[in-house]
This record gives structure tokens, sequence and C-alpha cells, in this order.
């Protein structure tokens, strides 16, 4: 049912409960005034009506859509991305919680809740105003003093990058409902999250219908490669030719037929299409788990022995293949996980004594708020290691709520730390990388043409879920729960110091 109070109520993130026993929660509505007033000013024939028609809803969006995109007013375009913004939340939850049903087991410990995926995708704080810049590709935090502020790639909600990729008059088969349902279960963070469990990867078939990596070859059995020639001399030609869309189904007997036959011309002879079946499953696992460890970093592990019932004991696992040495690409990896475990709490500490000395700076150089300068240690230790409130801390200090936030900008020190932290992190990654040669190992066995830029992109993934996704939810939730992100332990280890020092 469609209802206006969509476009003015956003979904966030909030703590999650449990109530009889069951987790609960982990978002919350929260009702946005400036979203809300705009919505009544520019649709005021629609903003009492207990429901919207799919016509009316569409027209909504269009001129919401339109205001965003190009209105003259930066204020304007601002308030009418909010009420998009509001309108897509709800999507994205509708989503998280379709695809953890989806994959709930029945009897089986559950894999994860809709509450696990919200992080990835439900990342919009709900009150900053966000435009994007002159190319249309940035996103930039509007100031209440008309200025704009640049917000880091990491930081980028992800309801306004759904809008940027929307265009009503572009996709005009395509509501903005739909367009969100795809972009929230194509979203990187999420899928990489899913294929942890083997969820969304491609059919056994799809995996076959791809080029052999060449790392794959030494896993493999002999034949196996003829094996996979073969499947695509038949099976690709034909998908090809109907240009089927969509998962890949399984082989039709006349297909397994011909592969049959053309194995037998290459001297390698089958007794059955089961048997040619069992090992074109058994190479696409190996596929299968070779894509799991491209995408994610972890592999799936299997026993290496299996009990057997008729024999009352155990033997060895079948369905491995048979043994490997570990993979010189695999061992450079852990060694490069573990460089970033031993550089990143190191370095995000530098961040953050970096971060409040310039913080510290600008109050004192500040007319407004000099007096509290000598404050900023105390207040933040009262909100991170006491769990103050902000609220709280306004009424010790005998100052308005508002002037409070303006002091500590609790966000913008947050954004300004993760931004040092990965800039600190990969020079330092590159430094010692270097001076091992890890990074040019790496790209020399990669079979991956842009594996250099893929393991930027994926240290800057490490920090951010290393401990910035929740540091931001900690502020974010806005509850007086205990702040125990990595962030939060090594500020307060920072305050400490420099009061000690102080003193």
């Amino acid at each position: 049912m469609l209802i206006p109070s969509r476009y003015w109520t956003i979904q966030v993130i909030d703590s999650p409960t449990v109530q009889h026993n069951k987790l609960r929660g982990g978002y919350k509505v929260k009702n946005i005034h400036q979203a809300q007033e705009f919505f009544r000013k520019n649709f005021p024939e629609f903003v009492s009506k207990p429901t919207l028609s799919s016509e009316e809803n569409k027209h909504i969006q269009a001129v919401l859509w339109e205001i965003f995109d190009s209105a003259g007013d930066i204020h304007q375009r601002a308030f009418a991305g909010f009420c998009l913004r509001c309108y897509i939340s709800e999507t994205i939850l509708v989503v998280c919680k379709k695809i953890a049903h989806t994959y709930k087991p029945e009897v089986e410990e559950l894999l994860f809740t809709y509450i696990d995926l919200l992080p990835f995708v439900l990342n919009d704080d709900g009150k900053t105003l966000v435009i994007f810049d002159s190319t249309g590709q940035t996103q930039q935090r509007l100031n209440n003093d008309g200025t704009t502020q640049q917000i880091a790639k990491e930081g980028e909600f992800f309801t306004v990058e759904i809008l940027r990729k929307f265009n009503p008059n572009l996709n005009c088969g395509e509501s903005l409902d739909n367009w969100t349902w795809r972009l929230t279960k194509q979203n990187q963070n999420l899928t990489l999250f899913l294929w942890e469990f083997g969820i969304q990867t491609p059919s056994d078939w799809g995996l076959l219908c791809r080029e052999m990596p060449r790392s794959i070859k030494p896993l493999l059995e002999k034949g196996d490669c003829e094996i996979v020639e073969v499947f695509h001399a038949v099976y690709r030609r034909d998908r090809r030719k109907s240009n089927k869309k969509g998962r890949c189904s399984e082989p039709k007997i006349n297909q397994l037929q011909e592969m049959l036959v053309l194995l037998q011309q290459r001297n390698m002879i089958l007794n059955s299409s089961t048997e040619l079946i069992n090992h074109l499953q058994r190479i696409a696992e190996i596929l299968r788990q070779d894509k799991l460890y491209q995408k994610t970093g972890i592999l799936k592990t299997i026993p290496t022995e299996v009990y057997d019932k008729s024999i009352n004991d155990y033997v060895p696992n079948q369905e491995l293949p048979y043994h490997t040495d570990p993979d010189l690409e695999d061992i450079e990896l852990q060694q490069l996980q573990r460089v970033c475990n031993a550089l990143f709490e190191k370095i995000l500490y530098q961040a953050i004594a970096e971060v409040i000395s310039q913080h510290l700076e600008y109050l004192k150089n500040s007319k407004g708020y000099k007096s509290f300068a000598t404050e900023l240690y105390k207040g933040l230790q009262l909100y991170y290691q006491d769990n103050m409130s902000l609220g709280e801390i306004a009424k010790l200090w005998e100052i308005p709520w508002c002037k409070a936030r303006r002091i500590f900008k609790l966000e913008n020190l947050l954004d300004n730390v993760q931004y040092r932290t990965e800039e600190k992190f990969l020079a330092e990654i590159h430094k010692v990388s270097t001076k091992s040669g890890l990074i040019t190992k790496l790209a020399k066995i990669s079979s991956d043409p842009d594996y250099l830029k893929n393991i930027a992109e994926e240290i800057r993934n490490y920090a951010l879920h290393k401990t910035f996704l929740e540091a931001r939810a900690e502020i974010q939730s806005g509850k007086k729960n205990s702040k125990r992100s990595l962030f939060a332990q090594l500020l307060c280890r920072y305050i400490k110091h420099s009061i000690h020092n102080i003193a």
C-alpha cells in the first residue's frame, strides 16, 4: 500500500534487541520534518490522502527526481532528494528481509538474519542533506551555510547512489521500487557477504561456460580440461545460438551424448551420461571455490574424511580433488592479510591523533567555541567512554544541545579519521609490499588484469568493515549503548593518554 508518509519517514540503522529469545529491530523509523514540509509545499493535494494510486506515486517521483537532478536552488534539490531517500529506504529494508527469508533453513541454525544485511545497504543517516557535484557523480554534503563538502567514497549513502543511477525518463519501464530492488540485490558489499555462505553463486553450468582460469589447472584431474573443452563445444555453442538469458539449465540428454562422442574421439571413454554429469559437477565445484576465494578471500571448508555407514568407519572424502600443495597466490594473499592486521590499529591510532589535534586547533581559533577547546578531550571521554549522550553533555556544560553537536562534529570527525586512515593505510601497505616484492609477485601470478586496482579496493573495504561501519552505527544509533568499535577503543586510549600528558 502506497502512503504519502513514505516520503518523509526514513528507515535508519538502530541497535537490535532480543525479545522472546528472538533478535528484533536493527532499524528504526525517523520522521524527517524537512522532508515533510517540502512534500507539503510541493504536493498539497496528496499530503492528506490515506493512500496514493500508482499513477499519483509515479507522478510524485518524477517531479521529485526532476527537482533533485536539475533545480537551480541546491537546498530544493537536497530536500527533494531527501523525500526520495525516505521512500527508497523502506524498499531496501524489505529487500533485506526477503533475502534473509529466502535463505532461511528449515531445521539448521540460521546462517544470517536480515539485521546482518542492513549495514551494507541501509547506511543513510537520515539527517544529512546531500546533492551531487556538477558532474553528477560525487556525493556532497550540503552544510547549513550553503557550502558543500565532498563525502568520502566509502561514506556515500546507498540511497543516493540508487538515485544517481535512476532516471524515470530513461527507465520508463521500471519503477523506482523495482530499480531499488535490483540495485540492492546487486550491491557489491551485500553480494560479497552472501558469497561467504555460497549464496547467489552461479550455477554449475554457468561456471563451466566460462573460460578456465590458468590458476585452476593444477587442481584438475587428468582429462578434466578435455571435458570442459567438449562442454564448451556443445553446451556453450547451443547456449549462444539460442540467445537464452538468465540461469543456465542442466545439459539435455542429446547434448550429453554428443559430448561423450567427442570425448571418445579424444580417446577418453566415459561409461554413461551420469558419469559425465558427475565429472562436470566436480569440476564446477572447484571453479566455484576458486571464484568464492577471489570474491571474498574465504574458502568453504570440506572434511578430508566422511563417515561410511556401510563399514562403520571414516573413509577419504571422494568429493575432494587430489591433494595439491597450497597455490602460490594463496600464500602471498595470506601474507598480505597478516600485514594488514599488523598495521591497521597502529595507523588508525595515528589518524585519530591527527584528526583530533586538528579539531582542537579549529576550536581554539573559533570565536564561538574557543572556550570549549580545553573541554574537548573530557567531552569525548564522556561520550565514548562514559556513554553519555550529547544532550546529557550539553546539560552538564549548560549549553544547548545543538551547540554541543557543533563543538564535537562527531560525524565529520569520523569521516576525517576514515579518510586519513585509508590514505595512510594504502601508503603504508604499498611501502611494505614494495620492499618485500609482494605486490609485484601478486600481479605476476594473478590472472586478473585489474588485480592491483582490486587490491586497493579490497584494502578500503577492509578498513570499512574493520571498524568504520560499526563506529558510524554507534553515532547514528542515538542510544546510550556501550561503544565497542575499534575506533571507539583507540579513541578512548588516545584521549586517556592525552589527558595524562596534560596533567
